[in-house]
């Protein structure tokens, strides 16, 4: 099992999976590429943006893993053919797992998979008695076997012993979102339980992430340098020097620390600054037990915001005093899955947008809540123009750097069994000198924050800082606010549309 109460996003070398006969499981096409027919739908934007930077960092020899993951528990010991039955019916189930892209010089093309026509290999690795030993060949499996550059580009491994079997299923960023690795564990364990006793439950009606793909693309096309959303991008970039948002690191003086944007090179080694092999510290905590969670949010509601208003309006607050900031300016993360036959999905389902909002001067949380309210309602418009295409249509080269997101996790397909399925979401390990991302996610036990930075120099002290500043900010609203009971989703809502702001990832 994998061990652990709360559920986390964070590095596979922060969670403990219990040790056990390990199988790696890999999809397969067929011997001889028969099966694969020509798709005309394109890939998205943000998977032609991940493709070509996963090209790019070939060419200068520093590419790196980019995947997500998720693990949890099935009871007992695994049963492989009610294993394989599941896993090939939830294949079946989502197209974007029998889809691939390919490059073709300049183009990138894709090519599709019928239902029915994915095979699965599975083979025995071994017994394991180490988990440090089993994380590490699990971290190296992926790695290894979830390059967006072929297909597949993600597998599964499982560890079976008597009472337990751990199932961790890992994919490349360009398969999945962070809200798509939330739906799979319930979604498996579903299919497993049926193929067990040798049922077949009725196929569940999921949209097409290609089809997506393609609506995506069609409405982007009438997109031009003249469209609102693209003014608006124009607009915040010129007031920022033309460059995204980064991380307000400080410069350390004795005692304390000083605010400023100053350039990285005046403060860290010149020799760090453009060093993509820098090394990322990453993490997972609880900021807010059930309890101050629940306060929080009704502080935030009773202030005219919402909590991910609430939670930027905190770290607005946190970059004042620890940092010296005036302004708040970051990217944040909206979810695209605007239509029902999206909401179960598994897909790259994410938009980018900017938001800023003052901060200065003694402003205290309630009217600093109305800037960041307002920042929000008019961030999330832009979100829906992919970024990649803005990007094209400003001829800019733009890389985000400060990056924000915040999901109420308790609205998704099996959210309460999360803790009983011993259920945690991973990521591949980064190395970048600049990104800071900072995920929020609420759940029953509370509110967490999921973060990497940088794990050298100032920005690593800084980062630090302001995180612990943020969640003191949160802790002092949480003890003014009042107690309201956890919301529950409209009669007929999917929760991806009932209160699900923004999105991981």
């Amino acid at each position: 099992m994998a061990t652990g109460g709360q559920m986390k996003f964070t590095e596979i070398s922060d969670i403990d999976v219990e040790p056990g006969a390990l199988t790696e499981w890999r999809p397969w096409g067929g011997p001889d590429g028969s099966r694969w027919r020509t798709d005309e739908r394109p890939p998205s934007y943000v998977q032609e943006a991940h493709v070509r930077g996963r090209l790019a960092g070939v060419s200068r020899g520093r590419a790196s893993p980019s995947w997500l993951a998720t693990v949890f528990d099935l009871p007992g010991r695994l049963d492989p053919e009610a294993f394989r039955t599941a896993l090939l019916t939830w294949i079946d189930q989502h197209e974007t797992l029998r889809s691939g892209l390919r490059v073709d010089g300049d183009r990138i093309t894709r090519v599709t998979l019928a239902k029915g026509e994915v095979e699965l290999c599975g083979t025995p690795v071994g017994d394991y008695t180490d988990t440090a030993q089993l994380t590490e060949r699990l971290e190296s499996f992926f790695d290894r076997e979830t390059d967006p550059l072929a297909w597949p580009a993600y597998a599964c491994a499982t560890i079976s012993r008597a009472g337990s079997t751990t199932v961790c299923l890992g994919f490349d960023h360009s398969n999945v979102d962070g809200y798509s690795i939330l739906l799979i564990a319930q979604e498996i364990r579903w299919l497993y339980a049926a193929a067990v006793v040798g049922s077949r439950p009725d196929p569940t009606d999921v949209g097409s992430y290609l089809d997506f793909s393609h609506i995506e693309r069609s409405a982007a096309a009438e997109v031009d340098s003249d469209h609102e959303a693209v003014t608006r991008w124009r607009d915040f970039l010129a007031a920022n020097g033309w460059k995204l948002p980064e991380f307000p690191a400080a410069r350390l003086v004795e005692g304390g620390v000083e605010g400023g944007y100053e350039d990285y090179a005046d403060y860290d080694d010149p020799a760090l600054y453009d060093d993509m092999t820098a090394p990322q510290l990453s993490g997972d905590e609880l900021i807010l037990d059930a309890e101050q969670a629940t306060a929080f949010d009704a502080a935030c509601r009773k202030s005219g915001g919402s909590p991910l208003a609430g939670i930027l309006t905190c770290l607005g607050l946190a970059g004042r005093e620890s940092l010296g900031q005036d302004e708040f300016r970051a990217l944040t993360i909206f979810h695209t899955r605007n239509h029902p036959k999206w909401a179960r999905s598994l897909g790259w389902y994410v938009g980018l947008a900017p938001v800023h909002f003052p901060v200065a001067g003694p402003d205290t949380f309630p009217k600093v809540l109305t800037g960041a309210a307002d920042a929000v309602k008019a961030a999330k418009p832009l979100s829906e123009v992919p970024f990649a295409r803005v990007v094209e249509l400003l001829g800019a080269e733009l890389e985000p750097r400060f990056v924000v997101s915040y999901v109420d996790m308790r609205l998704t397909p099996g959210a309460r069994y999360w803790k009983e399925w011993r259920m945690h979401t991973l990521r591949s390990r980064s190395h970048h000198p600049h990104e800071v991302y900072l995920w929020i996610n609420r759940g029953f036990d509370g509110t967490r924050v999921s973060f990497r930075y940088p794990a050298v120099g100032n920005r690593a002290t800084a980062a630090r800082l302001y995180i612990d500043n943020a969640a003191a900010q949160m802790k002092r609203v949480a003890d003014g606010g009042e107690l309201t009971a956890s919301p529950q989703p409209a009669a007929g809502a999917h929760p991806v549309t009932a209160d699900m702001e923004a999105a991981s990832c």
